[in-house]
């Protein structure tokens, strides 16, 4: 959070949430849940994906969704260094 003077030395006051049980972290949630959809999470690192760099794979039938192309070609190898383990 960032202090301000101000020349007659006087403080700004401070903000006062709406409901008194809020928390900042519900305010945070809120503006999500606004949007109407749940975030996509990589199946490889799960991160959240951002809908620019979305990579959507089809991999033994099974749909999957990456962060990037290098997640998605990760997750490949490791599925097929699985199955060469079997």
């Amino acid at each position: 959070m960032k202090n301000y003077v101000f020349e007659d030395g006087e403080e700004p006051a401070e903000e006062v949430l709406e409901d008194e049980d809020a928390t900042e972290e519900d305010g945070f949630k809120e503006g999500f849940e606004d949007d109407d959809k749940e975030a996509e999470e990589c199946s490889e690192c799960g991160t959240a994906i951002s809908a620019e760099k979305r990579v959507v794979r089809t991999i033994e039938g099974e749909q999957y969704v990456f962060c990037s192309k290098e997640c998605a070609d990760e997750f490949e190898d490791s599925l097929g260094e699985a199955e060469e383990e079997s």
